[in-house]
């Protein structure tokens, strides 16, 4: 297929070229050419006059089947939000939770822009059956805890799923120990060898509340981010959510050690938990990819949401301390890099997957826009998140606005339904 007369093609490569009046020819799953081409006999040929096209979104961090909880409890800081209501709602999830709750997450994704998203929750096989009937692309792994006797069942259905999904098309698996307060020093070990052997991500909650920090140094004499290091669990591979409270040696040892932090500033706002600063971490050249967390804690998946929260919050120590380019950085290659994907997903360029968003120009939360400049800020700080058209993979996910491979109707009615029984708490 050909994408013609694009106004604005948003790059996102090296040099964060913003190309205008210019075509992009889509052969299978891969972006074949960029320029002013001619259509070849039979092509399918969509006039993109008036339109912007983008790089898919990349979701660093979520927790996609909490959808069913969206909304169950509001008001509490993580510790009391997880113990008193989000760990019983989990452990009364079945099967079908799992899957509709997915289901809601990747119609959600899709339909705001995200191509991409980096998964940690239980019940794989489900999520991805939501997964492959939405064409959404995912990284997907079992959390894993061993403060209860179920830590190796846990770890061993992690490695399963690893196996079973190591070539699966659009989904990949990652190992994802829950975080350093409920794993073992020895469950945290063997889940870095295992995924360094099979050469997947390690993704990890780190730092992401000051009592977290404060605990971990009262029993082990160290942050958090100095005990992976001692362990020698950190390095390019590693995922680390949230990372808001860090000391300087801390952020020295994620810059040195190559390892990516997944930024998720409103579900950190929203639990009070704190707020990674991320110009810091930018600077002493950290890669700083974005999260919006799971659903009941955000409490949306939408990532251009998710871009100005990070593009505005961070303005309050200094209007210049972060700008669009790198907000929209974040959201996009540096969720790629995180991922260990870059030479797949992130940016427009030939040879890439076609992972695409086709926004309309004709939109007033897009207009006007002065210059390229004026365009980016209004992508990052003005427009909310209703792509036209959604490509994944070469596929065309979502046509005027909503999802193709998953019957939406069907979808909002049964996320209701399962949900009902998941009380509200009022404490």
């Amino acid at each position: 297929m050909i994408l013609k007369n694009i106004d604005f093609l948003v790059t996102q490569n090296r040099n964060r070229e913003v190309l205008q009046d210019i075509d992009l020819r889509v052969v299978k799953d891969d972006i074949r050419d960029i320029g002013d081409l001619k259509p070849q006999e039979e092509e399918d040929v969509f006039d993109c006059a008036g339109k912007v096209v983008i790089p898919g979104l990349i979701n660093a961090h979520t927790h996609a089947s909490m959808s069913l909880l969206r909304g169950i409890s509001d008001n509490k800081e993580l510790e009391d939000w997880l113990q008193d209501d989000i760990f019983p709602a989990e452990e009364a999830m079945d099967e079908e939770d799992l899957k509709t709750g997915a289901e809601l997450a990747c119609t959600e994704m899709l339909e705001t822009g995200t191509t991409t998203f980096n998964d940690m929750y239980e019940g794989i096989d489900r999520i991805v059956e939501a997964v492959e009937s939405s064409g959404i692309r995912a990284v997907l792994s079992r959390g894993l805890f061993d403060w209860d006797d179920r830590g190796e069942e846990r770890f061993e259905e992690a490695k399963e799923a690893v196996e079973k999904y190591s070539d699966h098309g659009l989904v990949y698996p990652a190992i994802a120990p829950h975080a350093v307060y409920s794993c073992s020093e020895d469950l945290l070990v063997r889940a870095k060898n295992y995924s360094e052997g099979r050469g997947v991500p390690y993704h990890i909650h780190v730092s992401e509340t000051e009592k977290e920090n404060r605990d971990h140094r009262a029993e082990h004499g160290v942050s958090p981010v100095k005990y992976l290091d001692d362990n020698e669990l950190l390095d390019s591979d590693v995922v680390a959510a949230h990372a808001a409270w860090l000391s300087k040696e801390d952020l020295n040892l994620l810059a040195e050690k190559e390892a990516n932090v997944a930024h998720n500033p409103s579900a950190n706002l929203k639990l009070g938990s704190g707020i990674a600063d991320v110009p810091e971490m930018l600077q002493e050249g950290v890669n700083v990819a974005l999260g919006t967390d799971g659903p009941a804690s955000n409490n949306n998946f939408n990532l251009f949401e998710e871009m100005k929260v990070a593009g505005l919050v961070h303005k309050l120590e200094g209007p210049g301390r972060i700008d669009e380019q790198q907000v929209l950085d974040m959201a996009t290659i540096n969720g790629a890099e995180a991922l260990g994907m870059e030479n797949e997903i992130g940016s427009v360029e030939t040879g890439k997957k076609a992972d695409l968003l086709v926004l309309e120009l004709d939109d007033p939360e897009m207009r006007p826009y002065h210059g390229v400049k004026g365009l980016l800020s209004n992508l990052v700080f003005s427009y909310t998140g209703h792509p036209e058209k959604v490509l994944v993979d070469g596929e065309i996910v979502v046509e005027n606005g909503e999802v193709t491979g998953l019957n939406r109707d069907r979808v909002l009615s049964d996320s209701q339904e399962r949900s009902e029984r998941f009380e509200r708490s009022e404490k």
